[in-house]
């Protein structure tokens, strides 16, 4: 399994993350998505509250591409993995509880991304894998 590094947990920590989803006929979409947050070192997770274009992608294709950059820093990442729907559970609980902590709603929807491949969009880097 692929492993985040300390310094695209940092930028997830500090910057907006965009995910790109595609149905299943391949029509793609981009969502902003604030709760973005590294799980663990193997994991990506957010709440879904919206159940519009990303949810129903989510739901017919599964592979799904995060970005994030700092663009003072002129650096980012894109993870590339598959996403599981959680309406329940463990793992629903615990973002769940860190969504009220944050003065959030609580999620319709939890998303698990498994990380499997990580790239650099550093300028110069030409969407270099480094994981």
């Amino acid at each position: 399994m692929t492993k985040l590094k300390t310094e695209i947990k940092t930028l997830f920590e500090q910057q907006l993350a965009v995910i790109a989803t595609a149905s299943k006929d391949g029509t793609p979409n981009l969502g902003p998505k604030g709760s973005m947050h590294v799980f663990d070192d193997e994991t990506l997770a957010y709440s879904e509250g919206t159940a519009e274009k990303t949810l129903r992608n989510l739901k017919e294709n599964p592979k799904v591409a995060v970005m994030v950059v700092d663009r003072e820093k002129v650096d980012g990442y894109q993870v590339k993995g598959t996403a599981e729907l959680l309406t329940s559970g463990d793992f629903f609980e615990e973002v769940a509880k860190k969504q009220e902590q944050r003065k959030r709603p609580r999620p319709k929807y939890v998303v698990k991304i498994r990380i499997e491949e990580i790239y650099s969009v550093k300028p110069g880097m030409t969407a270099k894998k480094i994981a």
